[in-house]
Protein backbone atom coordinates (compact mmCIF):
# COMPACT_ATOMS: atom_id res chain seq x y z
CA UNK A 1 0.00 0.00 0.00
CA UNK A 2 3.38 2.29 0.57
CA UNK A 3 4.27 2.22 -2.75
CA UNK A 4 1.55 3.17 -4.50
CA UNK A 5 0.49 5.71 -2.42
CA UNK A 6 4.34 6.90 -2.99
CA UNK A 7 3.36 7.23 -6.37
CA UNK A 8 0.69 8.94 -6.13
CA UNK A 9 2.10 11.58 -4.48
CA UNK A 10 5.06 11.88 -6.42
CA UNK A 11 3.12 12.39 -9.51
CA UNK A 12 1.02 14.55 -7.42
CA UNK A 13 4.37 16.77 -6.89
CA UNK A 14 5.25 16.58 -10.48
CA UNK A 15 2.28 17.70 -11.91
CA UNK A 16 2.04 20.47 -9.12
CA UNK A 17 5.45 21.86 -10.28
CA UNK A 18 4.70 22.26 -13.95
CA UNK A 19 1.37 23.92 -13.25
CA UNK A 20 -0.69 21.02 -14.00
CA UNK A 21 0.48 20.69 -17.54
CA UNK A 22 2.58 17.55 -18.88
CA UNK A 23 3.15 19.04 -22.57
CA UNK A 24 5.52 21.49 -23.28
CA UNK A 25 2.97 23.71 -25.27
CA UNK A 26 1.82 26.25 -22.75
CA UNK A 27 -1.24 27.44 -24.20
CA UNK A 28 -2.39 23.90 -25.75
CA UNK A 29 -3.01 24.83 -29.11
CA UNK A 30 0.68 25.43 -31.07
CA UNK A 31 0.42 25.82 -34.68
CA UNK A 32 3.82 24.93 -35.44
CA UNK A 33 6.06 22.30 -34.38
CA UNK A 34 9.68 24.29 -35.44
CA UNK A 35 10.12 27.31 -33.40
CA UNK A 36 11.79 30.13 -34.91
CA UNK A 37 15.77 31.27 -34.16
CA UNK A 38 13.87 34.50 -32.34
CA UNK A 39 12.01 32.43 -29.91
CA UNK A 40 15.07 30.36 -29.35
CA UNK A 41 17.81 31.30 -26.33
CA UNK A 42 20.77 28.91 -26.23
CA UNK A 43 22.06 27.23 -22.80
CA UNK A 44 25.02 25.27 -22.21
CA UNK A 45 22.25 22.41 -23.05
CA UNK A 46 22.00 23.81 -26.37
CA UNK A 47 19.52 25.84 -27.83
CA UNK A 48 15.82 25.94 -25.83
CA UNK A 49 12.65 27.95 -26.72
CA UNK A 50 12.00 30.59 -24.98
CA UNK A 51 9.24 31.44 -23.49
CA UNK A 52 7.33 34.81 -23.05
CA UNK A 53 5.88 35.75 -19.78
CA UNK A 54 2.32 35.14 -19.69
CA UNK A 55 1.30 38.39 -18.12
CA UNK A 56 2.50 41.41 -16.47
CA UNK A 57 5.08 38.80 -13.82
CA UNK A 58 3.66 35.63 -13.40
CA UNK A 59 -0.18 36.41 -14.92
CA UNK A 60 -0.53 38.93 -12.14
CA UNK A 61 -4.19 39.88 -13.68
CA UNK A 62 -6.58 41.92 -12.02
CA UNK A 63 -7.02 44.83 -10.76
CA UNK A 64 -5.04 46.73 -9.17
CA UNK A 65 -5.32 49.77 -7.06
CA UNK A 66 -2.85 53.12 -6.97
CA UNK A 67 -1.06 52.90 -3.36
CA UNK A 68 1.65 55.70 -4.07
CA UNK A 69 2.90 58.07 -6.87
CA UNK A 70 6.37 59.12 -7.40
CA UNK A 71 6.35 62.70 -6.21
CA UNK A 72 8.96 65.46 -8.39
CA UNK A 73 11.63 64.94 -5.72
CA UNK A 74 11.43 61.26 -6.26
CA UNK A 75 9.76 60.27 -2.81
CA UNK A 76 6.61 58.39 -2.77
CA UNK A 77 3.62 60.13 -1.83
CA UNK A 78 0.55 58.06 -0.50
CA UNK A 79 -2.74 59.89 -1.13
CA UNK A 80 -3.17 59.64 -4.78
CA UNK A 81 -6.53 59.86 -5.88
CA UNK A 82 -8.39 56.53 -6.28
CA UNK A 83 -7.62 55.17 -9.05
CA UNK A 84 -8.04 51.57 -10.47
CA UNK A 85 -5.89 49.74 -13.21
CA UNK A 86 -7.74 46.41 -14.46
CA UNK A 87 -5.92 44.19 -16.75
CA UNK A 88 -7.55 41.32 -17.95
CA UNK A 89 -5.53 38.11 -19.88
CA UNK A 90 -7.39 38.85 -23.12
CA UNK A 91 -5.56 41.90 -23.40
CA UNK A 92 -8.44 44.21 -22.50
CA UNK A 93 -7.08 46.99 -19.82
CA UNK A 94 -9.48 49.01 -18.37
CA UNK A 95 -8.40 52.61 -15.93
CA UNK A 96 -10.89 54.61 -14.14
CA UNK A 97 -11.23 57.07 -10.80
CA UNK A 98 -13.44 56.45 -7.99
CA UNK A 99 -15.92 58.48 -6.00
CA UNK A 100 -16.39 56.10 -3.46
CA UNK A 101 -14.03 55.88 -0.25
CA UNK A 102 -10.45 56.69 0.35
CA UNK A 103 -7.78 54.39 -1.96
CA UNK A 104 -4.91 52.09 -0.13
CA UNK A 105 -8.17 50.31 2.15
CA UNK A 106 -8.15 47.45 -0.69
CA UNK A 107 -11.43 47.39 -1.31
CA UNK A 108 -12.74 48.00 -4.74
CA UNK A 109 -14.37 50.50 -6.51
CA UNK A 110 -17.85 49.59 -6.87
CA UNK A 111 -19.12 49.72 -10.44
CA UNK A 112 -21.40 52.73 -9.69
CA UNK A 113 -19.10 54.84 -8.58
CA UNK A 114 -16.38 54.30 -11.89
CA UNK A 115 -15.93 57.28 -13.58
CA UNK A 116 -13.89 58.92 -16.17
CA UNK A 117 -13.07 55.60 -17.41
CA UNK A 118 -10.86 54.79 -20.56
CA UNK A 119 -10.95 51.48 -22.27
CA UNK A 120 -7.67 50.12 -23.67
CA UNK A 121 -4.97 47.68 -24.27
CA UNK A 122 -2.32 45.68 -22.14
CA UNK A 123 0.31 43.93 -24.77
CA UNK A 124 3.77 42.72 -24.71
CA UNK A 125 6.64 44.65 -26.30
CA UNK A 126 9.48 42.87 -26.55
CA UNK A 127 10.12 41.72 -22.92
CA UNK A 128 8.03 44.81 -21.58
CA UNK A 129 4.13 44.97 -20.47
CA UNK A 130 2.53 48.17 -21.86
CA UNK A 131 -0.66 49.30 -21.54
CA UNK A 132 -2.06 51.59 -23.88
CA UNK A 133 -5.59 53.76 -23.42
CA UNK A 134 -6.33 55.70 -26.63
CA UNK A 135 -9.06 59.17 -26.51
CA UNK A 136 -12.26 58.11 -27.52
CA UNK A 137 -11.85 59.31 -30.85
CA UNK A 138 -8.86 56.50 -31.48
CA UNK A 139 -6.30 59.68 -32.75
CA UNK A 140 -4.18 59.51 -30.14
CA UNK A 141 -3.29 58.59 -26.52
CA UNK A 142 -4.90 59.55 -23.39
CA UNK A 143 -2.91 57.48 -21.39
CA UNK A 144 -0.26 54.75 -21.37
CA UNK A 145 2.66 52.83 -19.81
CA UNK A 146 5.44 50.24 -19.11
CA UNK A 147 4.47 47.96 -16.23
CA UNK A 148 7.36 47.35 -14.44
CA UNK A 149 6.73 44.25 -11.05
CA UNK A 150 8.20 45.36 -8.29
CA UNK A 151 9.95 42.71 -5.92
CA UNK A 152 7.00 43.72 -3.17
CA UNK A 153 4.86 41.46 -5.45
CA UNK A 154 3.07 45.04 -6.32
CA UNK A 155 3.41 46.81 -9.79
CA UNK A 156 4.84 50.44 -11.01
CA UNK A 157 3.22 51.98 -14.52
CA UNK A 158 5.96 54.48 -15.86
CA UNK A 159 2.72 56.36 -17.10
CA UNK A 160 2.25 59.05 -19.39
CA UNK A 161 -0.72 61.43 -20.30
CA UNK A 162 -3.48 60.56 -18.08
CA UNK A 163 -1.52 57.50 -16.21
CA UNK A 164 1.19 58.77 -13.19
CA UNK A 165 4.48 59.01 -14.13
CA UNK A 166 5.83 56.83 -11.26
CA UNK A 167 2.09 55.21 -10.30
CA UNK A 168 2.38 52.36 -7.51
CA UNK A 169 -0.53 49.95 -7.93
CA UNK A 170 -1.18 46.78 -5.00
CA UNK A 171 -3.52 44.20 -6.36
CA UNK A 172 -6.71 44.22 -4.76
CA UNK A 173 -8.06 41.25 -7.08
CA UNK A 174 -9.16 39.21 -10.30
CA UNK A 175 -10.07 41.38 -13.68
CA UNK A 176 -13.74 42.63 -12.78
CA UNK A 177 -16.16 41.11 -15.42
CA UNK A 178 -18.21 44.52 -15.78
CA UNK A 179 -15.00 46.79 -16.34
CA UNK A 180 -16.54 50.24 -16.96
CA UNK A 181 -18.52 52.79 -19.15
CA UNK A 182 -16.45 55.07 -21.33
Amino acid sequence: MRIPTGVVLLSFVCLTACGGRIDGDPAGTSTSSDPSSSDMEDTIWGPRERIAPSGPEDGAWGTWQLLSVDGPDGKRQYDPPFVELDLHEDGEAYLWTCSAGPTGQGERCPFYARHGCLVGTISLAGETWRVHFPTRDGQSTAAGGDVVHEASGDITVKGEGQLHHGGHYRRVGAATREGCAP
